[in-house]
């Protein structure tokens, strides 16, 4: 049977890619940090198994990395909330968002890669690097950082058969971008070319294919976003 993990499996796009794995029979183990309630709900509904920890402190991570076998898949969802405008923006907020967007990712892709053989990582992200868009700087910047992780893993790990690539995802009507003001979305709305917002559901099925059907695509960044 193949296995997963997920990070950030109670959030909007990470509980429609819980759901998505399951319903392929794949054996689903997700991190939360406070939604227990959530979390309980994905394993009555799916089986899947939720794991309690806070992503920003990589000791407590590494210990739970240490509890789990390897998995086939990773698929890393989690995100801290993009924050307040640059000038406002403190040092420790900007290190809590690249604590949990970078930092975090990255220990988990270096523990899965560690422990070799082929598999499939995808980071989930809001920014295709061909973009220019109007986003809070600390959130911008660490999505910056996971394109430019993923196509530097790809190098480092596709010899050994560990697929990495980025799904940047546009404005969803759930989760992140619900923080985005009214207006904000009707602009999204109006520039993108099915001018509307995605669903997570619509997130979770590239997610999926490129984590259980892709073989070829790799060091890639695939934008998902509706034509932005």
């Amino acid at each position: 049977m193949t296995t997963a993990l997920v990070l950030g499996g109670t959030g909007a796009v990470g509980g429609a890619v819980v759901a998505a794995l399951a319903a392929r029979d794949v054996a689903v183990t997700f991190t939360y940090r406070r939604s227990i309630d959530k979390a309980e709900a994905l394993t009555a509904a799916h089986g899947a198994r939720g794991i309690a920890v806070d992503l920003a402190d990589l000791d407590a991570l590494d210990a739970v990395l240490g509890t789990l076998p390897v998995p086939d898949v990773i698929v890393a969802c989690a995100a801290a909330s993009p924050g307040p405008a640059f000038v406002e923006q403190t040092a420790a907020g900007w290190r809590e968002i690249f604590a949990v967007n970078v930092d975090a990712t990255a220990a988990v892709c270096r523990w899965r890669a560690r422990a070799g053989g082929p598999g499939d990582i995808v980071l989930v992200g809001g920014l295709d690097r061909g973009q220019s868009l109007p986003l809070p700087p600390a959130y911008a910047a660490s999505q910056g950082a996971l394109s430019a992780l993923t196509m530097a893993l790809a190098h480092e790990l596709g010899g050994g058969g560990l697929r990495v690539n980025l799904v940047a995802l546009g404005v969803l009507d759930a989760g992140l971008s619900r923080q985005l003001s009214a207006g904000r979305r009707k602009d999204y709305q109006t520039f993108s070319a099915l001018r509307r917002e995605g669903t997570p559901t619509e997130a979770a099925a590239v997610i999926t294919w490129l984590a259980l059907e892709n073989r070829y695509i790799h060091g890639k960044v695939i934008a998902a976003n509706g034509g932005i």
